[in-house]
């Protein structure tokens, strides 16, 4: 992953929580060419109990995505990203950037951030490709973009980061 990302912090309104949300969008170089990637971040960790799994917490945007079809992260050198059918991630020319999960209302996304910078090629990789990779967790990314890798292979480790390859198409 390169650091040619934008990031904005954004508040984020799931049912009846609020998150504040670390948006960043980036390209991994990959010998066929760019992947765009987005990563959501809820760096605060807000706690969830587990519908399964009463005595454990997780945060609401991991109970969220691994209820949407996105796959649990465990170590990063082991990566398998799958496909999830269902979601969706629009960008428009304006910066605004809506993803949309299988259990969504059509009137409420997963997630609209505006005003959302992308580095150069981001959205022409996406269109191209009809696909991004979506990272969602606690990764703490606002804090030190330069140890990025470090913080995504601890988030996987703590069962903090959830992935999936997702729709993309422009808005």
């Amino acid at each position: 992953m390169d650091d040619r990302g934008e990031r904005e912090g954004r508040r984020w309104t799931r049912a009846t929580m609020t998150f504040d949300l670390d948006v960043l969008l980036t390209m991994m170089p990959m010998p066929g060419g760019d992947v765009p990637l987005v990563f959501l971040d809820d760096a605060a960790a807000t706690p969830v109990p587990r519908r399964d799994d009463p005595g454990e917490e997780v945060t609401a945007l991991m109970a969220a995505c691994l209820g949407g079809g996105l796959d649990l992260v465990t170590d990063m050198r082991e990566l398998l990203v799958p496909l999830v059918p269902g979601w969706l991630a629009e960008f428009d020319g304006r910066g605004t950037l809506t993803v949309r999960s299988p259990r969504d209302d059509p009137a409420r996304p997963f997630c609209r951030v505006e005003r959302l910078g992308a580095p150069p090629g981001w959205a022409e990789a996406a269109s191209r490709l009809g696909c991004l990779v979506l990272f969602a967790g606690s990764i703490a990314l606002a804090e030190d973009t330069a140890a990025a890798d470090v913080r995504l292979r601890n988030a996987a480790a703590t069962g903090m980061l959830a992935s999936g390859v997702i729709g993309y198409r422009p808005g």
